[in-house]
């Protein structure tokens, strides 16, 4: 399956370094998907994670820091090993996939990965039936300096 993933590793195990990945996991995944928006297909969305990968790391590094990480923070762009895994119905076979890899700290914790390209990442409170809603969270900045809102 032709494809790119997201993969959130977390520095460790405990509780806020879990709560930590998944907050920086919220934080990113809507900039994130919006690069891959108009891209024709996997190889494209690749291209573009590629070409903007200190983008996203940055953008993981501001989302740890403003919520009390202080440590390293690395985005990593390349082919990476998954075992088998079931996602939003689709079976992943094991394999190499491409990923945009989030390590948070020195990554020895549990991780959290979605399918990025073609977009099938859900929030972590996902329900069948329920609406998904993403937005940007650089237009809500924008749209605040200048008084505006989502709907126009």
């Amino acid at each position: 399956m032709e494809c790119v993933r997201l993969h959130v590793i977390a520095q460790d195990d405990g509780a806020a370094a879990q709560t930590l990945k998944l907050r920086v996991r919220d934080d990113i995944l809507p900039d994130v998907q919006a690069l891959f928006e108009g891209c024709e297909d996997a190889d494209e969305a690749w291209q573009a994670a590629l070409q903007n990968e200190a983008v996203i790391e940055k953008w993981a590094a501001e989302a740890a820091r403003e919520n009390g990480f202080e440590g390293p923070v690395k985005a990593e762009v390349e082919l990476f090993s998954f075992d088998e895994r079931e996602y939003a119905g689709e079976v992943y076979p094991a394999g190499e996939y491409r990923a945009v890899r989030i390590v948070i700290g020195e990554g020895r914790g549990r991780n959290w990965w979605c399918v990025l390209y073609p977009n099938v990442c859900l929030p972590g409170d996902y329900e069948p039936g329920m609406k998904v809603e993403f937005y940007s969270s650089i237009v809500r900045w924008i749209q605040s300096w200048f008084g505006g809102n989502e709907n126009g």
